[in-house]
């Protein structure tokens, strides 16, 4: 019970360490595959649902106060700086390299709709789940110590997520047109 708890968890949450530990338990102790990507789908559904709602909501919210009136410059100066299919393209990658609540809080000021949010998002998070399932099946092919596996696995996780945030903060220190 511990560990489906400890997987729901980390499908939820969706940061790279812990993700791959949730993997790497999976295929250490032959769960069901289906069941799990089942999870993690309902997981980012969920994730990309209450992001995009929070955020809507935040907006509307504080409509009228500074925080407000700063949140609708920096969304139209970011449609400007990469326009309409650089915006998909951003969604998508935002998708790979970060949160899926996270991106769709910071979507909802776009004006894309909700479909679109979702379809991109979901497209880029299936890119990190994905990424996290090779990472996984790629060092279990060559650690037979289940310890050092983990140990290679969540440092990996680790790594990508601090390359990714690395790219990202440098990405959003450009200045906008």
């Amino acid at each position: 019970m511990k560990t489906w708890l400890f997987i729901v968890i980390a499908l939820f949450i969706q940061e790279p360490a812990t993700t791959d530990a949730a993997i790497f338990l999976v295929r250490q102790q032959h769960l069901n595959l289906w069941v799990v990507n089942l999870i993690w789908v309902l997981a980012t559904i969920i994730d990309i649902s209450a992001g995009y709602l929070i955020g809507k909501w935040i907006q509307r919210k504080f409509q009228h106060t500074k925080f407000g009136k700063w949140s609708e410059r920096w969304a139209i100066r970011i449609e400007n700086f990469i326009g309409k299919s650089g915006e998909r393209f951003a969604v998508i990658l935002l998708g790979i390299i970060n949160f899926p609540y996270f991106n769709a809080f910071l979507t909802s000021w776009l004006k894309l709709s909700f479909k679109n949010v979702f379809i991109l998002i979901f497209i880029g998070d299936a890119i990190y789940w994905s990424i996290e399932w090779a990472i996984n099946v790629g060092v279990r092919g060559y650690f037979t110590d289940p310890h050092t596996a983990l140990y290679v696995i969540v440092g990996l996780g680790l790594l990508f997520s601090l390359i990714s945030k690395a790219i990202l903060t440098k990405v959003l220190k450009k200045p906008l047109a």
